[in-house]
């Protein structure tokens, strides 16, 4: 599903293509960056069949981190779907992601970015309550 746009799209085209990107994606509760991939585990049964011959099958998610550690979690079969489903969204995402940014880049360079009409107010913008210089304990003395 690529958004992007060609090059000599109209300001007014970009802005609304780029307000439509939102509309076409999952819920961000429902993501998951990793890949699905099978494995084969032995038990450590002498008798089992999996000592000698191929192992027994399972499903996992593999996730690399910053800084090369990686986590692997076991995924039982009657939640594959929702897992596939789920890292296809994370998918979905990043190339929404990866859209926006290739729209805003054009609209940077055509000089045409809108005054954002009501910025977000981040936390530090929050006005702090001021703090009583004198501190009462609650509980009981040490």
């Amino acid at each position: 599903m690529k958004h992007a746009s060609p090059p000599t799209s109209s300001p007014a085209t970009l802005l609304s293509r780029r307000a439509k990107i939102p509309q076409t994606l999952p819920s961000i509760e429902q993501v998951l960056r990793g890949s699905l991939f099978q494995r084969e585990i032995r038990c450590g049964k002498p008798t089992c069949r999996c000592a000698k011959g191929p192992g027994h099958p399972i499903l996992c998610v593999g996730v690399t981190f910053p800084g090369g550690r990686t986590q692997q979690v076991t995924v039982p079969k009657d939640l594959a779907r929702t897992v596939r489903l789920w890292i296809r969204n994370y998918q979905r995402w990043w190339q929404a992601i990866e859209d926006v940014s290739a729209i805003n880049r054009r609209l940077l360079q055509l000089r045409e970015i809108p005054a954002d009409p009501a910025p977000r107010r981040t936390r530090s913008a929050v006005p702090r309550v001021a703090r009583s210089t004198s501190r009462r304990r609650l509980g009981p003395s040490r």
